[in-house]
């Protein structure tokens, strides 16, 4: 959760998070900037049979929405996208998964022991278990006095947060112990162990020969209406071609490049912050820095001489503590940087040999101790002997090659272990340090400190805003001019556009190409009709889409219309198998009929039954299963196949025999199955829930 990480920049006893109730009101003023006019309890979604209304999916956006502005992250229509997506998920859960958790016997809620372990105990969430602002320097693992209090100051000072974590977390935490309990269920029994073994171990050696269909161009095929008809009258049910609803539409795009009056107005609007950001101290300035810039870093980063340009560098470098250079410009964005302090940092330089425990049992790990012990004893006699010990013993691969040397560096860097070894040590002195890794034998080959200069940094993005009104008075004239799909194609390049096609906009997939905020245009298509004439201009990133609605597909068998394009290669494709399965037809000497189609006899040895490719790129598993049909010594019938038609000879014919005991191991098999269990439950949940999903209407 990014949210967790913005709350640990402002400090631990965070402001009370301002949460205004939303009223219809507020929802309306909502909605109307989506360009909908829908109504509060209107359904915008139905999961088993229960409508989700506007109002609630919208509260619940925007409760996360308000999280996410209160602590720092700005909530454009890219990141809002977003947290609907992640809203939908959650209802979509709770529609489904929890109840069928609630049938399952787990219940709502969890007692206050287990709530605290989930937190703070032995099973923190993976939010918070990973999270580096609560990781405890000595061991590496989350500090739990540090999550306690974080987690008391939520509580107190937070409570609509506190009551969202607490709305995810439990429900989350069921879910897991639901999704175990299916995993636990999964098993595979001793037929599909044998099926396994035999598919893995069922061998064939054999010769081909294969022609592509892609090995001759397609115009030398006809593919009539009437023949395509035949194929979609026999296909069209299939589902491979059953389609989910969608819209088509096409698109110009006007940019918006900061011109000269942006770049001054950005300019003027960041020198303003200036006598603030001097004036602010302690945490007051990096506070300020979360408010006021674009790349929310709260943290005193160090500097790296040369990273300005060469003015502004050497006023950084050379400045006292507080001192606030710029704003200068750098590439799209203005800054100001505050030298917030001036450390020595404590580096080391060692050399080491690992010996590595992982996987290792702990009588393995004994020995291992032991052979460490022996080496240490080696090396402190005659630390000539270091190196050619690394070459002979260390596991370690990233310093092998360096004779087991560590260059430079700070307390960060390592495990803490290793960390101890390095700096607490005299230089010279040689140890043992035990880590997650295995055991090191460390020489500390030197300490120094080094100064390092960190700063804050105010960056802002310089917006478009004048070349944004010009940008709309173009795509405001092209909208009114080009009300036809014939023009809005043809007069793109005149007006130095660039039109793009858009074959396929669905509800669950609303990615439009070119644009990395989609989000208002996939609104706007989703509510228009066919014959409206072109979109306003719809803001989109830094710049102005015009657009056009084309066509609209219906959920289910498709029309012929849909896809008509892709069933002609499809009838092409059969066309040239026909051909060549009768241009192969009683030809079994391969070499000669590599040499009538220009090419060569191919080999394929020792290949398994279970194989998904034949070698030399085919991925023809249909005629993988009709080559084991065949008897050594027998050449097939031509076989076609998805990619190519072929004519095999086979040499050898290997079955796997039966089963030796313990000749397959079922856990990898298991494994695979309890992998997918989750997913495919999920997904079985949804299905049956027969969702209607309509947020693409609205949103």
């Amino acid at each position: 959760m990014a949210v967790i990480g913005k709350i640990r920049e402002r400090g631990m006893l965070i402001a009370t998070v301002v949460f205004v109730s939303l009223g219809l009101f507020v929802l309306g003023d909502i909605w109307k900037s989506n360009g909908s006019s829908m109504r509060a309890d209107e359904a915008i979604a139905e999961i088993d049979g229960q409508e989700i209304t506007a109002m609630e999916f919208t509260r619940r956006t925007e409760e996360q929405a308000n999280l996410y502005r209160e602590n720092g992250t700005t909530v454009d229509n890219q990141m809002q996208e977003q947290i609907r997506n992640s809203v939908w998920q959650e209802l979509l859960k709770e529609r489904t998964l929890k109840v069928q958790c609630e049938k399952a016997g787990f219940g709502t809620s969890l007692c206050k022991e287990e709530y605290d372990d989930i937190r703070w105990g032995d099973n923190i969430v993976p939010e918070f278990k990973g999270n580096e602002n609560f990781k405890d320097p000595a061991t590496g693992g989350p500090d739990k006095a540090r999550l306690k209090q974080y987690f008391a100051a939520i509580q107190e000072k937070a409570p609509v947060l506190y009551d969202y974590q607490k709305r995810t977390f439990i429900p989350n935490r069921i879910y897991a112990k639901y999704n175990a309990l299916a995993k636990k269920a999964c098993f595979v029994n001793s037929a599909q162990v044998r099926e396994e073994y035999a598919a893995k171990n069922t061998k064939a050696t054999f010769n081909f020969v294969a022609q592509r269909y892609n090995a001759e161009p397609d115009s030398l095929y006809s593919a009539g209406d009437e023949d395509v008809r035949r194929y979609f009258d026999a296909h069209r049910g299939e589902k491979k071609w059953l389609q989910k609803a969608a819209r088509s539409f096409v698109y110009v795009r006007v940019n918006a490049t900061p011109n000269q009056e942006d770049i001054a107005a950005s300019r003027e609007t960041v020198a303003s912050l200036k006598p603030q950001f001097e004036a602010a101290a302690g945490s007051a300035d990096s506070l300020f820095v979360m408010a006021n810039a674009t790349t929310k870093n709260g943290t005193a980063a160090p500097y790296s001489a040369g990273t300005a340009d060469a003015l502004n560098d050497s006023l950084i470098t050379n400045a006292a503590v507080g001192t606030v250079v710029g704003p200068y410009k750098d590439g799209d964005s203005w800054k100001l940087v505050k030298v917030k302090e001036l450390a020595d940092v404590p580096e080391a330089r060692v050399r080491h040999i690992l010996l590595n425990t992982q996987g290792k049992s702990d009588d393995e790990a004994k020995k291992i101790r032991e052979r460490a012990d022996s080496i240490l004893a080696v090396v402190k006699r005659d630390k000539s002997k270091f190196e050619a010990m690394v070459t002979q013993y260390t596991e370690d691969p990233g310093s092998k090659s360096t004779g087991g040397v560590y260059e430079w560096f700070d307390k960060t860097r390592m495990v803490p272990e290793f960390t101890k070894a390095s700096f607490d040590e005299k230089v010279g002195n040689t140890t043992i340090c035990k880590t997650t890794y295995g055991y090191h034998i460390v020489e500390v080959l030197g300490q120094r400190s080094r100064s390092e200069r960190r700063v804050l940094t105010v960056d802002q993005k310089i917006r478009p805003d004048k070349a944004m009104k010009d940008a709309w008075k173009i795509a405001s004239a092209y909208a009114l001019n080009n009300t036809d799909s014939a023009s809005f194609r043809s007069n793109a390049d005149s007006a130095g556009l660039v039109y793009t096609p858009v074959d396929e906009l669905r509800a669950d997939q609303p990615y439009v190409p070119g644009l990395q905020d989609p989000a208002p245009v996939a609104s706007w298509v989703n509510h228009a009709k066919l014959g409206d004439k072109p979109s306003d201009p719809i803001s989109s990133g830094e710049g102005y889409v015009v657009a056009l609605l084309t066509g609209i597909r219906e959920e289910g068998a498709p029309q012929l219309a849909d896809v008509k394009e892709a069933m002609t290669k499809e009838v092409i494709k059969e066309k040239k198998g026909e051909a060549l399965v009768a241009k192969f037809s009683g030809k079994t000497d391969l070499n000669a009929l590599a040499t009538e189609l220009g090419g060569t006899v191919q080999n394929a040895a020792d290949m398994a039954f279970n194989a998904m490719s034949i070698p030399g790129g085919f991925s023809d598993p249909d005629v993988i299963g009709q080559l084991f049909s065949l008897k050594t010594g027998e050449t097939s019938l031509p076989l076609k196949g998805d990619q190519a038609v072929y004519v095999a000879s086979m040499t050898t014919l290997t079955p796997a025999g039966e089963m030796p005991a313990n000749g397959e191991d079922p856990k990898p098999l298991a494994d695979k199955v309890r992998n997918r269990a989750e997913g495919q439950l999920f997904n079985a949940l949804k299905e049956a829930a027969n969702v209607k999903d309509q947020r693409s209407k609205f949103f």
